[in-house]
């Protein structure tokens, strides 16, 4: 990471992976093509999961340890100063790069390892935890969801190997 005064701790990689609406996936194919696609995704421990049909692309490639990177983004925002605090830097470059030719971000990129899960206990769990953070409001007929479609759903699991988080926040004590 160039800009190591932006880094973030791993407690801080894990709720940025938390608050995200979704990770961009992406692997090499065996035929060396680079294969990325945005995905919903829950992560508990030191796992990220997600569920896909029992065929295409995601079928063939996330499964038998693949390495694969994850980027997921909980913040993104071009700063909004008021009146005053613009008046007071607009002939300054330096503070209008800084503070408002720019972005506020808070991003992650995870490495990880991509295993298909095949148990139904195991996948039945990880369809729990996906339903629980997107679809709240429904738990009540998550069983009977996720029981009629366990036989035409995969489940993946993505072990993370590292993380590297880092954050652009104009107004720390705001975010």
């Amino acid at each position: 990471m160039r800009r190591i005064d932006r880094a973030l701790s791993i407690a801080e990689a894990y709720e940025i992976i938390d608050n995200s609406e979704y990770g961009v996936f992406s692997c090499v194919k065996d035929d060396g093509d680079i294969f990325s696609i945005p995905l919903s995704i829950v992560r508990e421990n030191d796992s990220i999961f997600i569920h896909g049909a029992t065929k295409g692309s995601k079928a063939e490639l996330f499964k038998d340890g693949r390495d694969a990177s994850i980027v997921c983004v909980s913040f993104n925002a071009v700063p909004n100063l008021n009146d005053a605090e613009f008046e007071a830097i607009k002939n300054n470059p330096k503070e209008l790069g800084n503070r408002v030719f720019t972005t506020e971000y808070k991003s992650v990129v995870a490495k990880t390892k991509a295993y298909e899960i095949t148990d139904n206990k195991a996948k039945l769990e990880a369809l729990r935890i996906l339903s629980a953070k997107y679809c709240a409001k429904f738990m009540s007929a998550y069983e009977t969801a996720a029981l009629s479609a366990l036989n035409h759903t995969k489940i993946y699991e993505f072990k993370i190997q590292s993380l590297s988080a880092k954050s652009k926040m104009i107004n720390k004590e705001q975010k």
